[in-house]
């Protein structure tokens, strides 16, 4: 059975670099899923996106969404947010800080400078997520240490090993 995580190891664990998935209901009640970048600070989830996009278009519908944060990696861990998001106005300097968090500084920055056209095309939001409900897995505990150890390895070791 895997373990829930506390408040504090679910938060570090979305502050790690991973995609979300983010599921937003379309016009017919249809879960539309859609990988994303996301950003979380001070108990809020904050996404990038066009603002004619289907995710925005959903949003503005019926706010209601659910987003999952997984390391695809054994042992497996998730966390699963279920709340409302809002669109909001874009938020000074929020576009830099969810590039740096995926690309690094350099390419964060060489990648803002090219979707700039994209972005000027059509004008872009925030997706702010407000979590009211959150599960969590950790499957760290049902692993035997040598299988960790070996995972670990894995990790390092070339991958035809």
């Amino acid at each position: 059975m895997p373990e829930r995580m506390s408040r504090a190891k679910w938060e570090r664990f979305l502050a790690e670099r991973r995609v979300a998935v983010l599921a937003t209901l379309g016009p017919d009640g249809e879960p539309v899923l859609t990988p994303i970048w996301y950003l979380y600070r001070d108990g809020l989830l904050y996404m990038r996106t066009g603002r004619e996009s289907v995710k925005a278009r959903n949003v503005s519908r019926d706010p209601r969404v659910t987003v999952c944060v997984q390391d695809e990696r054994p042992p497996y861990r998730s966390v699963s947010l279920y709340g409302r998001a809002s669109i909001e106005a874009e938020e000074e300097g929020l576009s830099a800080a969810i590039s740096r968090r995926y690309l690094g500084a350099v390419a964060g920055a060489a990648y803002l400078r090219m979707a700039r056209e994209a972005v000027e095309q059509s004008a872009e939001v925030t997706l702010v997520m407000r979590p009211e409900r959150v599960l969590t897995q950790d499957f760290s505990a049902d692993t035997p240490l040598t299988a960790r150890l070996w995972l670990l390895a894995k990790r390092l070791l070339p991958p035809w090993l």
